[in-house]
């Protein structure tokens, strides 16, 4: 920190040999003025914290009167040090200088005073360097408390307020080097920055570190999270550091980052063994009250970060549900379609991968008759030209390449390989015929609930395999006209919820029941398991869209509520009726005399 203060002392009036040897014996750089115009540059350009007034006679006097007048009235300035240097035989107004310009001191020169004088002229020097190192303390407190209160009131970059903060530090502690030190996840360090900005001071640092793993005091910051202040623990490791500061470094101070009780990094700050006096327990008490601060609010900026993540990933979910009940709303039967995309794709993919595997075989069955088809062609180019040895030989390969490719269990394996493959587009095929009955846009016709039935186990056959028995009852007589296709929707999505209750409950003796009834102008199409029943708080949301009763993961919500829309555009209605650990059964209601047509 003396470094910093500026210790040059300007000397106003005439030129005095008793002075002189005052001002040589201290050692200290002076620049002389004896106009008021020299003056105010020497000031301008110096900023000198003491001034020496030498007053011999009037005219001298009067220059001094200016130069205090200047400075105390005309600049304001309250804080530089005047001392009056005179002849014993001129003594100034003392008195009235002193109550008007706060003169410092009065020094009267002869030689029998020179230790005095110098005396005089030493303490008020120091002064001003203790006064200018408290000024300095203060503002070096306040930037660090301002960076701190930057970060409270600013939507800035974290980084850069951090720099500010550091900068402010290092004033504090009056570090002649200082850097930042990122902790890894395994308690790792890397240099991140570091100043002064010297090209060797990051190599140097690294090794007096021995980064990535961190020595015993750097790691006791990292466990206590606080911070430390210490002598050095080795000379020999920071000797290096030293040479390139041209410092002795004596002492450390180690400042966590610490966010939510994590260390994400650590701030090193490297003091001169010159400016250890200068810091005190104040500095340290305010360095660990900035801490608390930084901490709280670097905590409360990664909650606002959170927040504001979560707070967009709730309104792009809210938009995503919006425009889910929108398409739901709108397009009942691809909501269904998406319930079963799955399944189908499974379907369709179990003999599409048996094909394709096939595929795999042949080609490997193929590399080996073209390899034995070859032989055959070298064979008989060997014959025709009569190389009866040449002809021996190849004749010798055939035999043993046969016997090694197992040809003839070739031949026999790639007929039923096309046999198989064939069995298994056939049954894509068939998959392809039952989805074309599926969609809503199937013309109106006459509703037979066995094939329809038939159809909708044969789609559920991928997605749910079951050996759940269904019991079939259909004991209405009049013929009805409706939409096949969504009533065959409707009933997969009920048999399929049946088949899952039944099993993740593992009833002991399951069974589905679907019938059919005639009750005056309505068709009651019914489709009831003897599973645990839903109850009554639950079955009033049945029919709300994305809401279910099974484990997370094993639905969606959305099946009932298709449902339950499809039904209302067939002119008719969906309910439900079910006892607690007895039965569950829902029931589509289609008017009989009605054209079926969707609303």
């Amino acid at each position: 920190m003396e470094n910093s203060v500026n210790q040059m002392v300007v000397v106003v009036g005439p030129e005095s040999e008793e002075l002189d040897k005052v001002l040589t014996q201290l050692k200290i750089q002076v620049h002389r003025a004896d106009t008021f115009k020299l003056f105010k540059k020497a000031f301008r350009k110096h900023r000198p914290g003491v001034l020496i007034l030498h007053v011999n006679d009037s005219t001298s006097e009067e220059l001094a009167s200016q130069v205090l007048s200047h400075i105390r009235v005309g600049l304001q300035d309250k804080d530089t040090t005047f001392i009056v240097a005179h002849p014993p035989q001129h003594m100034p107004d003392a008195l009235n200088w002193i109550e008007e310009y706060s003169i410092a001191s009065f020094i009267t020169l002869s030689s029998e005073k020179l230790a005095i004088n110098q005396s005089v002229i030493e303490r008020n020097i120091k002064a001003w360097q203790r006064f200018v190192q408290v000024t300095e303390q203060h503002q070096a407190e306040s930037n660090l408390l301002m960076s701190v209160a930057h970060l409270h009131r600013n939507n800035n970059n974290v980084n850069e307020v951090m720099l500010q903060f550091m900068q402010a530090l290092s004033s504090i502690a009056c570090a002649s080097a200082q850097c930042r030190i990122k902790i890894n996840a395994q308690g790792e360090g890397t240099l991140t920055s570091y100043a002064p900005d010297i090209n060797t001071l990051e190599s140097a640092l690294t090794q007096a570190f021995q980064l990535p793993t961190l020595p015993a005091y750097l790691h006791r910051a990292l466990k206590e999270k606080k911070p430390q202040i210490d002598l050095l623990p080795s000379a020999e490791a920071f000797s290096l550091l030293g040479q390139i500061l041209s410092l002795k470094l004596s002492s450390y101070l180690i400042f966590p980052i610490v966010v939510y009780g994590k260390v994400l990094e650590l701030m090193v700050f490297f003091i001169d063994e010159s400016a250890m006096e200068s810091v005190s327990m104040r500095q340290i008490d305010v360095i660990s009250k900035a801490a608390e601060q930084l901490t709280m609010l670097l905590e409360r900026k990664e909650s606002e970060r959170r927040l504001k993540k979560q707070c967009t990933r709730l309104k792009s979910a809210l938009i995503e549900l919006k425009e889910t009940q929108e398409q739901l709303a709108h397009s009942e039967k691809m909501a269904t379609v998406g319930q079963f995309a799955a399944g189908i794709a499974h379907e369709i993919n179990n003999p599409l991968s048996f094909v394709l595997s096939n595929f795999g075989s042949m080609d490997n069955y193929l590399d080996s008759i073209l390899n034995l088809q070859n032989l055959h062609d070298q064979f008989l180019s060997a014959v025709e030209m009569g190389n009866q040895h040449r002809r021996d030989e190849i004749k010798d390969e055939i035999t043993h390449y046969r016997g090694q490719s197992e040809i003839d269990f070739i031949y026999d394996d790639m007929r039923e390989i096309v046999a198989q493959s064939q069995m298994g587009l056939s049954r894509v095929s068939e998959i392809i015929k039952d989805l074309q009955s599926f969609h809503g846009k199937s013309k109106q016709s006459q509703l037979d609930l066995k094939t329809l039935l038939a159809q909708s186990l044969t789609l559920l056959r991928s997605t749910e395999p079951s050996n759940i028995p269904i019991k079939t009852a259909f004991s209405h007589q009049s013929e009805i006209i409706s939409n096949a296709g969504f009533i065959q929707q409707i009933l997969t999505n009920l048999i399929k919820n049946a088949y899952q209750i039944l099993e993740i409950n593992a009833i002991s003796e399951p069974i589905i029941e679907v019938s059919s009834e005639e009750q005056g102008d309505n068709l009651y199409i019914s489709v009831k398991d003897n599973g645990p029943g839903i109850s009554l708080e639950q079955q009033k949301r049945v029919f709300d869209p994305f809401y279910t009763t099974k484990t997370v993961g094993e639905g969606t919500g959305l099946g009932l509520a298709v449902s339950y829309n499809l039904s209302k555009r067939l002119g008719g209605s969906l309910l439900i009726d079910s006892q607690l650990n007895k039965y569950c059964k829902f029931t589509l209601v289609l008017p009989i005399n009605a054209d079926g047509s969707p609303h």
